[in-house]
């Protein structure tokens, strides 16, 4: 049996309150933007979503990243895809026209860099790409956003990553050695282990939805956390 030592149960807390601020955070800053992408000065010609846009989760003002989106050809013939991207500015959006050739069944990635002159309304860069109508392919547009950290070195994506790690490692290793030497015979110790398992649950959601640019749902699971957090960290026994 392994002994209990109470400062080792009140450390795998702090290591776990830490890592879920920091998960709120990484939240935070994935999901923000492309909310306020949709609410820049693009103006918007459709509702068909082009699900393969990608921007940059984390950049840095002196990183230089793409933002790339998937076409496929699903018909028997080959198509010229005219695609407008826009990317926010200063002073004014920056458009760039391309035209893509695809043959039957092909799929080809089309990338546009962004960096610091792109950089608006403090701390974001946002982007939207439009593809035209093409043969039987219907007009479709989606925006993402990028958040920016105002440090002077590159090396946006690897702190985030970096950060993701360090997350899930305080989460992991917190809510493990807060368990080991907890009572959990004892009832509101239990409890409180299913509160700690709650928030993990909904913090990982959050990160995994707004990865994946699903922002609505990214925001309700931040507000979730941000409202029950003070409850679900608060333990019931010491």
């Amino acid at each position: 049996m392994v002994q209990q030592k109470p400062i080792l149960r009140k450390l795998g807390l702090i290591f776990f309150s830490i890592a879920i601020l920091l998960g709120i955070l990484l939240n935070l800053v994935t999901a923000w933007p492309d909310m306020e992408a949709r609410l820049y000065g693009f103006v918007k010609y459709t509702t068909n979503s082009l699900s393969s846009l990608s921007c940059p989760v984390l950049m840095t003002t002196l990183d230089r990243e793409p933002v790339t989106i998937r076409l496929h050809n699903s018909l028997d013939k080959p198509i010229i895809w005219p695609v407008r991207a826009e990317f926010s500015a200063p002073l004014e959006i920056i458009t760039v026209d391309e035209k893509v050739e695809l043959q039957p069944g092909e799929t080809k990635t089309i990338s546009w860099v962004v960096g610091k002159e792109n950089i608006d309304l403090s701390m974001f860069i946002f982007a939207r790409v439009f593809a035209f109508p093409a043969s039987s392919k219907a007009m479709a547009e989606s925006t993402c956003g990028t958040f920016i950290l105002p440090l002077p070195i590159k090396g946006g994506p690897f702190i985030f990553y970096l950060s993701l790690f360090l997350t899930a490692l305080g989460i992991g290793f917190g809510l493990w050695l807060w368990q080991r030497h907890s009572d959990m015979s004892d009832s509101a110790v239990f409890a409180q282990l299913s509160r700690m398992r709650f928030i993990t649950l909904v913090i990982a959601v959050g990160i995994i939805a707004s990865i994946l640019s699903w922002w609505p749902l990214a925001i309700l699971t931040l507000a979730l956390t941000l409202v029950t957090l003070s409850v679900f960290l608060i333990p019931r026994k010491v």
